[in-house]
């Protein structure tokens, strides 16, 4: 594919993929910041210095996810190695979310971060955002 024919055609499926599945998480990380504001606003004096830093982390990985989504299908080669390290960021929680009593959604979470990786790693991304494998 020669650079004239990649401005000019459709993102590759993978890289549409890759972006709706970040705005996905995005969206649902969003609410789980929303419902941690709740219970920091709930929440007993002894606990808010804690609680309100979880919510401030939630919503910077929410902010930061929303933020390199945008930038992909902007086609923004910078954003595919951030993307590809906070998807493996992502990976940690899930695995204590799957050993922790939580199964389902670690697994929802690491099979989806573990997507997110594949669909910016494929070759039809990589050629999309500029980069030459050769």
């Amino acid at each position: 594919m020669s650079a004239a024919e990649t401005t000019t055609a459709r993102p590759p499926a993978t890289l549409t993929g890759a972006v709706a599945l970040m705005a996905l998480q995005a969206v649902a990380v969003t609410v789980l910041g929303a419902v941690l504001i709740y219970a920091d606003l709930t929440a007993e004096a002894a606990d808010i210095r804690l609680a309100v830093g979880v919510t401030l982390f939630a919503l910077a990985i929410a902010g930061s996810l929303g933020g390199l989504a945008r930038a992909l299908s902007r086609r923004r080669p910078g954003a595919r190695g951030p993307s590809l390290a906070l998807e493996l960021m992502l990976c940690a929680p899930a695995y204590f979310m799957i050993n922790g009593g939580m199964p389902q959604l670690g697994w929802t979470v690491l099979l989806g971060a573990l997507a997110v990786m594949a669909l910016i790693l494929a070759p039809a991304t990589t050629r999309w955002l500029g980069w030459n494998p050769r």
